[in-house]
C-alpha cells in the first residue's frame, strides 16, 4: 500500500521545526518506466524527498524544482513538486555508472548509497528554482507571466546532496539545518530540522538557551541511522530521538506522482520542429507519435491529425 506522506512537527520549548517525508508510490510511478542504474535511483529519489520538504516549507503557489547539471555520468537530473503535493522527475546519464553502496544492520532495513556526489554531477552546479502558477505570475498590466521569479544555487562542495543543501540554507537563508535521507527498497524517507530565526526582542540569556536547545537537539539527530530513517515510522522515530523534548506532530498530508505532459504540450513540441521532417516520418510510418520521457505517455497522431497541427481548422470535406 502506498505511503507517500509528509508530516510537519515542531518542538514545543525551542524554536525549531521539522519535517518527514517518506515516498514509495510517487518512486514507483518515476523508476519502474526507466531502467535508472542504482546509484541514478538514490540520488534522483533523494531529490524527490528534497523538493517535496522545501515546497512544503514554504508559502508559494507553484512548483520548486531541484535541478543538477554536470560533466559527471549524470548530466542533468530534474525533481520538481507542484502545489506542494504533486511530483514528477528525471535524469539522464551515459557512460559508466559508479555502483552504489548497501549498507546493512542488525534489525534494520538495508539503504543504498550512491557514494561521493562528485562521481556522478562531476563538475556542475544544482539550482534551486521556484515558479509561481501563471495566475500569480502575471504584472498588475496583465502581461507575459515571469515564470523564474526566483532561483538559488546550490554549491556542490560536499559528498551528499543532504550536506550540500544544509550549507545552502545556513548560508543563503540564514537558517541552521539538519537533513537527512535514508533509501530502501524503492523507498525514500527524509527529515529535516531547522532552527527559526530567534526574535529580535528575546533576552541574551534566551539566545543563549535557544542556542543550547539547538546544540542538543543536532547531536541527538546525529545518532539516527540509516536503517532507522528507512524503517520506522515518524512517530516512532520523533520518540526514540526526541523523548525528553515535547513536540507537536502535524496530521500527514499525501503526496502523488503527477507529469505536467499532456497532448497540447505535444502538438507545441511538433510544431516547434521542422514540418518537412514531421511530414516524411508520417509518410514512412503511417503515424507520428510522441512519448513522454517522464510518465511514458504516448500522444499518437494520424494523417488527418499530424497536418491538422500545422493548419489548424476544420478538416476539409471531399
Amino acid at each position: 500500500m502506498s505511503q507517500d506522506l509528509l508530516h510537519r512537527f515542531s518542538f514545543r520549548t525551542a524554536p525549531i521545526r521539522g519535517q518527514w517525508v517518506r515516498l514509495d508510490g510517487v518512486l514507483d510511478e518515476m523508476l519502474l518506466r526507466q531502467d535508472y542504474p542504482s546509484a541514478v535511483r538514490v540520488l534522483l529519489a533523494e531529490m524527490m524527498a528534497a523538493v517535496s520538504l522545501m515546497a512544503d516549507g514554504i508559502k508559494f503557489k507553484g512548483a520548486v524544482a531541484l535541478q543538477s547539471r554536470g560533466s559527471g555520468p549524470v548530466t542533468t537530473a530534474l525533481a520538481e513538486c507542484r502545489d506542494q503535493k504533486l511530483l514528477r522527475g528525471i535524469a539522464r546519464w551515459e557512460g559508466k555508472i559508479p555502483e552504489g553502496h548497501t549498507q546493512e544492520a542488525p534489525a534494520e532495513r538495508p539503504t543504498i548509497h550512491y557514494g561521493e556526489l562528485a562521481d556522478l554531477i562531476g563538475e556542475g552546479r544544482m539550482a534551486i528554482t521556484l515558479t509561481p502558477t501563471r495566475e500569480k505570475a502575471r504584472d498588475n498590466e496583465g502581461g507575459a507571466p515571469n515564470l523564474n521569479s526566483y532561483q538559488g544555487v546550490v554549491s556542490l562542495e560536499s559528498g551528499s546532496l543532504a550536506a550540500n543543501l544544509e550549507a545552502y540554507f545556513a548560508n543563503s537563508e540564514q537558517l541552521p539545518t539538519r537533513l537527512f535521507f535514508a533509501f530502501s527498497r524503492n523507498t525514500i524517507t527524509g527529515l529535516l530540522l531547522q532552527r527559526l530565526p530567534t526574535p529580535d526582542n528575546a533576552t541574551e540569556v534566551e539566545r543563549e538557551h535557544q542556542d543550547v536547545l539547538w546544540q542538543e537537539i543536532d547531536i541527538l539527530a546525529s545518532t539516527l541511522r540509516p536503517g532507522e530513517l528507512a524503517e520506522l515510522p515518524v512517530e516512532t522515530l520523533l520518540r526514540r530521538l526526541f523523548h525528553e523534548h515535547p513536540l507537536t506532530l502535524q496530521p500527514g498530508r499525501a503526496l502523488s506522482f503527477s507529469c505536467t505532459c499532456s497532448r497540447e504540450r505535444a502538438e507545441r513540441m511538433l510544431q516547434a520542429l521542422p514540418k518537412e521532417e514531421i511530414l516524411e516520418l508520417l509518410e514512412t510510418q503511417g503515424m507520428v507519435d510522441v512519448t513522454c520521457e517522464v510518465c511514458g505517455a504516448r500522444y499518437e497522431y494520424d494523417r488527418l491529425h499530424t497536418h491538422l497541427i500545422y493548419e489548424p481548422g476544420e478538416p476539409p470535406i471531399h
